[in-house]
């Protein structure tokens, strides 16, 4: 097996997009729908009214073929050379949030990202 085999990246760069895009796309999704009830006794409808939301549902969706793909990818790749990318998702998330949801974020996370973002090229370089 190669560590880095084209097909291998794209799969895993596909996999980082849909995790992404599906992060995002149930965010969206749960605004309206609503924040989860404190009552354990309220948790199943508001799950189901959570996956009756197309943008949960489709969010869901991306996360199942994400898998799909993630399985492709590290069957063609390393998984010590493909892992450290599921962290550029950390930082697309990050970004995304405050461009797409308008969510505050704060220096700190920023902050966070940059090492997690540091850390991907210094075990890309291994």
């Amino acid at each position: 097996m190669t560590r880095d085999s084209p097909a291998g990246i794209v799969f895993i760069l596909l996999t980082v997009g849909l995790v992404t895009a599906g992060q995002l796309l149930m965010k969206w999704g749960l605004l309206q729908v609503g924040p989860s009830p404190a009552k354990l006794a309220l948790l199943p409808r508001f799950l189901l009214s959570a996956v009756a939301n197309v943008w949960v549902t489709l969010g869901l969706a991306c996360a199942v073929v994400a898998a799909c793909s993630w399985t492709v990818a590290i069957s063609r790749s390393d998984l010590s050379f493909a892992y450290p990318f599921t962290a550029i998702g950390v930082a697309l998330v990050l970004t995304l949030s405050g461009l797409v949801l308008h969510e505050p974020i704060p220096v700190t996370r920023w902050l966070g990202v940059l090492v997690v973002c540091a850390g991907l090229w210094i075990a890309s370089r291994g």
